[in-house]
């Protein structure tokens, strides 16, 4: 029973951290979202998918603005860690470094399979 009610709050947890804060019109909220997406190796959103999550609210351009500059920072902590090792610890990689480390890729895959291998 703990087990489950942990996996439930971990899940809401995870569904909270990744809808845009939808309410806020601060420039430092929306680097603070985009910041925690890169830092994660999530995707980075378009100016349309996060109008879509605003339900009609208007997206201002510095917002967004604030939302990429916060992404591209976080992505560059994400994308400088050790792929290798992202790898082992079975870690997902959308191919969101490739084109800051062209070996990203390859290293984590290396990582990934030298577990596998061994199962």
């Amino acid at each position: 029973m703990r087990a489950l009610l942990i996996t439930v709050f971990a899940l809401s947890l995870m569904a909270c951290s990744s809808l845009a804060p939808l309410t806020s019109t601060l420039d430092s909220d929306w680097n603070s979202y985009g910041l925690d997406r890169g830092v994660k190796g999530w995707s980075v959103e378009s100016k349309e998918q996060i109008t879509d999550l605003l339900d009609g609210t208007e997206l201002k351009a510095s917002n967004y603005d604030a939302y990429v500059s916060g992404y591209k920072k976080g992505l560059q902590e994400y994308c400088g860690q050790d792929a290798f090792e992202l790898g082992t610890k079975g870690g997902v990689y959308t191919g969101v470094c490739d084109g800051i480390d062209k070996n990203f890729k390859y290293d984590y895959l290396r990582g990934y399979h030298s577990v596998a291998d061994k199962m």
